[in-house]
Order: structure tokens, then sequence, then C-alpha cells
């Protein structure tokens, strides 16, 4: 297949945007970080018009033929994300107004500080949790796609694209870690609590590898290539029915190991702030 500009094109649209939500989030004034906050709700409407879109092609009726019974259930899973995005779009236009209520001046260090993060670990955070979440509906969707679809290899460009990034800053976070020491948890948590969240870090981190890698060695075992915006990575080896094995864990155990996983992630950090009143929790990594 070649790759034409315009897969590559929405794919750049969704990286940029992605870091000029970061950006803006951690803007130093007030009303520019609720511009950010817009944004990103305007990235969760934009998950649900993406939704409404894939409604008019017919594939979620007639999906490619299923391999396993939990095939069965990504339609609803893609209805229940929609309605998730939807929900999130709808607090966080909300938390955008409160903000612009707000006179707190933001002033960040390059690197961490003891009890917050720095401007760098929040781009990367951000950046690489906006694209990461983005790609969870996408590979659902991509892995229902019939073979004969026109644009099946097209949407592949993108999800592909956007796999390699947010495997490449993982690398660039652990790189950073290493440079500037991430803060200590918040004092006020329990010992069991601190146990958890270090816990699910590390479980978040270990998807945010195994995810990628196993996608691109799964169509590497299958004899596709790998895209990165038009630049396009044949495989290094040959095909092999180890696909099967591979595809297994990328399309079927990962993404269920991460709805928990990271669904405990922002869950506790809600419960952080709202239940147990930690206002510290949330400003650690925005404000």
């Amino acid at each position: 297949m070649t790759v034409s500009n315009g897969e590559s094109w929405i794919a750049l649209a969704i990286v940029v945007s992605s870091v000029l939500t970061a950006w803006f989030m951690n803007y130093r004034t007030p009303k520019v970080r609720a511009f950010g906050t817009l944004l990103a709700a305007l990235g969760c409407f934009a998950i649900v018009t993406w939704f409404a879109n894939i409604l008019g092609t017919g594939i979620l009726e007639n999906p490619k033929p299923n391999q396993t019974p939990m095939d069965s259930a990504k339609p609803a899973m893609l209805w229940m994300q929609a309605a998730v995005a939807l929900v999130a779009g709808l607090m966080l236009f909300i938390a955008a107004y409160r903000q612009t209520k707000s006179s707190e001046v933001l002033e960040l260090p390059a690197e961490n500080e003891p009890d917050r993060y720095g401007f760098v670990s929040r781009m990367i955070h951000w950046t690489t949790a906006i694209l990461f979440i983005a790609l969870i509906p996408m590979g659902i969707f991509a892995s229902m796609i019939p073979e004969d679809t026109w644009f099946r290899n097209h949407y592949y460009v993108v999800h592909k694209t956007i796999g390699v990034l947010v495997f490449v800053l993982l690398l660039v976070r652990l790189f950073w870690n290493r440079r500037s020491q991430h803060p200590a948890l918040d004092a006020s948590l329990k010992p069991a609590e601190h146990r958890w969240a270090h816990r699910v870090h590390i479980m978040l981190y270990v998807m945010m590898i195994a995810v990628p890698v196993t996608g691109y060695v799964m169509t590497s075992f299958h004899g596709y290539p790998t895209y990165f915006f038009g630049l396009e990575i044949e495989p290094f080896w040959g095909k092999s029915d180890a696909y099967i094995i591979w595809g297994t864990f990328h399309k079927y155990i990962l993404p269920y190991l991460l709805y928990i996983i990271l669904g405990a992630h922002i869950l506790g950090a809600l419960k952080h702030h709202f239940l147990d009143k930690h206002d510290a929790a949330l400003k650690r990594m925005v404000s």
C-alpha cells in the first residue's frame, strides 16, 4: 500500500492537538489553562463524533467475522466508550468554565519538585495519556474492519502511527524519570493506598510497553508493515502463525487488563480528590 498524505495529515492533527491540549492545560495563566481543559473536552466530543461516523459504515452491524467469543462484545464496548467520552466531555466543559473564574497563577519549573511534577513530566504525561486513550476505541474498531473495506489500510496508518508515538513517548518518560525524580506520593495516603498506587503505576508502564510491542510483533508475523506517518516499515522477519499468539495478547488479553488498570488509576485519582478531599492529589500533575 502507498501511504497517501491524507492519513498522515489526520495522524499529525491528532498528535498536534494532543500536544497543544497538554501545553495549554499546564500554562501559567488560568484562562489559558481553561482553554486547555476545553480542548480536552472537545477531544472527548471528537471521539463521540468519530463513533457517530462509524455507525454509518455498517461495520458495527456486520464486522469482520468473529475469531473468538469476545469479538461479539466489541460493538457494545464501543457504545460504552462513546458514552464515557460524552460524560467526560461534559464534565471537562464544566471544569473549563470554572477555571475561568480562577486567579491562580501556575509557576512550573521544567524539572519535578518534591510535591508536584514539573512542566516536562506533565507534557509527556498528558500527551501520552490523550494519545493512549484515543487508541483504545480506535484499536477495537480496527479489529472489526473487514479485509475488503476500502479505508482499512488507511485507518491502520493512523492507528499504527499513534501507537509508535506512544511507545517513543514512554521511552522518553522513562529517561526523564531517571533525570528528574518524580514526587513522593501524598503523605495523607494510607500505607495500603501507597502500595496500590505504586503497583498501578508500574502496571500502566507495563501496559504502555506491552500494547504497542505486541501490536508490532503481531502485524509483522502476519506479514503487514508498520506505518509512521508517510514512512512504511516492512517486517524484520517472515510470516508465521505466531501472529495468532501475539494477536491474542494484543487484541484480547491486554485490552481487558488495560480497562481494569486504567480505570483503577482514574478512579483512584478522583477518589483522592473528591472523596478523601486530598486537594493536592490532582494538582501534582495538573492545575
